[in-house]
């Protein structure tokens, strides 16, 4: 099957690879573009905070987050690495730093995951898109949580439903991947859409789309579904 994902391109490393494995074609189209921050002050500042071990936790969301406080410094060794995904976690350790790996982004699960969080004071770095959510998890265990944007992701200059008159299917990898698309399902009856989890499907459902498929947040989930298909 092709199958088309909305992937950033600065994260699409070995997916072609991947979706081989499952059996299928992947066709990487890039709904959204990565660009620098808003304002550049708050990564500064946490990159700053890393180095000189003002942290006691360091979340990477994405191996994108990870290059850009590389770009600027290096976390001193006390500082408890924390990677979503293994991707992230191969980026941090590009860098010769090396990480922990939390494979589910629930805030829930990432508050137990950290353990005894009281005192401790927690840095992310992240895309452009706050997470309430998470912050407040974290907070309530009795942290103190700084933020800062690492890039900001804005709608990439292409046509999206062109490409998709090649495939059979569609992966949309984020909530914001798919409000980007300004995908239509009327002209498009036949193809299977699937989200790469809840939250994504949720936004999908929003705008009077239902996903046939929806994964546990991983493409692994969506392929094996969709090979099923």
């Amino acid at each position: 099957m092709k199958i088309a994902v909305t992937k950033l391109r600065e994260k699409s490393e070995g997916i072609h690879e991947l979706f081989r494995r499952y059996g299928h074609e992947a066709l990487i189209i890039s709904t959204m573009a990565a660009a620098d921050p808003t304002n550049p002050a708050p990564l500064a500042s946490l990159a700053e905070m890393a180095s000189k071990g003002a942290l006691d936790i360091l979340i990477f969301t994405s191996a994108l987050g990870a290059d850009k406080l590389f770009e600027r410094a290096r976390p001193a060794k006390k500082v408890r690495i924390v990677s979503v995904g293994p991707k992230t976690a191969k980026k941090v350790g590009e860098y010769g730093c090396t990480s922990e790996v939390i494979s589910d982004f629930s805030s829930e699960h990432f508050a137990k995951y950290l353990g005894d969080i009281r005192g401790k004071t927690i840095g992310i770095a992240r895309a452009e898109v706050p997470n309430p959510q998470l912050v407040s998890s974290l907070e309530s265990g009795g942290a103190t949580v700084v933020e800062a944007p690492a890039y900001r992701l804005e709608p990439a200059d292409r046509r999206f439903d062109d490409v998709l008159n090649e495939t059979e299917a569609v992966i949309f990898t984020s909530a914001r991947s798919f409000e980007y698309s300004g995908f239509q399902r009327d002209s498009k009856r036949n193809l299977i859409l699937a989200a790469i989890g809840e939250k994504t499907a949720e936004a999908m459902r929003k705008q009077g789309i239902a996903p046939d498929i929806v994964g546990d947040g991983t493409l692994e989930k969506c392929l094996s579904l969709l090979s099923r298909k």
